[in-house]
């Protein structure tokens, strides 16, 4: 199935794939509530040449466009999803912006559909890719990704070349070069050697290869050494942010870029009975209930205890006033007149006649 708002590059792709592997060809075109209806009778005309002898249909949906795109694979029973990467992902660091907001719809499709994604750049070339480089983070959980990889490999006539990407020691212990070109050699000899031990666990035929650094940087330089093929990954996580390959991978690539599906969505499960979901509601009004008391309480101790101290003070206060008052009610004993060198009475002289 093919979607995009420009599907000149991804009409052209789906229509090699399609002749090469016999696959039948969904044309879906959204329309967004906020767009301007396009001439869908032009449109078809305009692509209807590129699908010559290939079984194809037009399919036409309103609503968000990645969201309506999701849901008509899972109606059309999709293999595969085929879209394009604008050309704004790469300019957009430029401006300063997140480039994953800058196509919003890509990104959904990417990290909510349920089939493999094949992401084709603009001006990509339709020929069919010399090599599948399929990347391998985990030997344990990538094993379906090998074995569709090589599925796909095998339908196009190209060939399977598994990758990982190892540790760059030189990173890791700064200053020490001697013994960081050993620790290297034997990280990318452990790489190598889980690889194929991989493929000969899986009876495999693929070449290897070990880059160096991060995953997303060492699968765009070997892309770089080796132009004309195509990326195979799994998607390890539903959230954008937390993906560390995807995002650098899909805006920097230089060819088209397949993206496998994770584990699948676990089931949903049954709604519980009524009764259930009645003692569930009682339960947190009761809870809900229960805290509202708590608070109240707690304010109420609260309101008590300022109440209290302040009568306390008020007492305090009384007795202070009640205590002054009466001090300055009782009389005051008169005090004794101060002598001084001028009203002071002589001694009597004892030495006097007729004293």
């Amino acid at each position: 199935m093919t979607a995009d708002p420009s599907p000149v590059a991804a009409a052209r792709r789906a229509a090699a794939l399609a002749r090469r592997i016999g696959a039948r060809v969904v044309l879906l075109h959204v329309i967004s509530p906020d767009a301007v209806p396009p001439d869908w009778e032009a449109l078809q005309r305009e692509l209807a040449p590129l699908f010559e002898g290939v079984a194809v249909r037009f399919c036409l949906r309103h609503g968000p466009p990645a969201w309506e795109i999701v849901a008509a694979a899972g109606a059309e029973q999709a293999d595969l999803i085929l879209m394009t990467r604008h050309g704004r992902w790469q300019s957009a660091n430029d401006l300063g912006f997140p480039r994953f907001l800058l196509h919003s719809v890509l990104c959904g499709v990417l990290l909510e559909a349920d089939c493999p994604v094949w992401v084709e750049p603009e001006n990509g070339d339709p020929a069919a890719p010399k090599h599948v480089l399929c990347a391998v983070a985990s030997p344990v959980h990538d094993r379906q990704t090998v074995i569709l990889a090589g599925a796909l490999a095998a339908m196009m006539g190209a060939r399977l070349v598994l990758f990982r990407a190892a540790v760059n020691a030189f990173v890791s212990i700064p200053g020490q070069q001697a013994r960081a070109q050993a620790w290297q050699d034997d990280v990318v000899a452990a790489a190598r050697g889980d690889l194929e031990a991989l493929c000969r666990d899986m009876d495999v035929a693929a070449d290897i290869r070990v880059g160096i650094g991060e995953p997303a940087a060492a699968l765009l330089r070997d892309g770089e050494t080796h132009p004309g093929g195509l990326i195979a990954l799994r998607r390890t996580s539903r959230q954008w942010g937390r993906d560390a390959v995807l995002q650098p991978l899909v805006r920097g690539a230089h060819g088209p870029v397949l993206l496998y599906p994770g584990a699948p969505r676990p089931p949903a499960a049954a709604p519980p009975p009524r009764h259930a979901r009645l003692k569930g509601f009682l339960l947190v009004l009761f809870v809900l209930m229960l805290g509202l008391w708590a608070i109240h309480d707690m304010f109420r101790r609260a309101n008590q205890v300022d109440c209290t101290r302040e009568a306390y003070r008020c007492a305090v206060r009384e007795n202070l006033i009640d205590s002054t008052r009466d001090r300055m009610n009782q009389p005051q004993p008169k005090a004794a007149p101060k002598l001084g060198p001028f009203n002071r009475v002589p001694p009597e002289d004892a030495s006097r006649p007729g004293r």
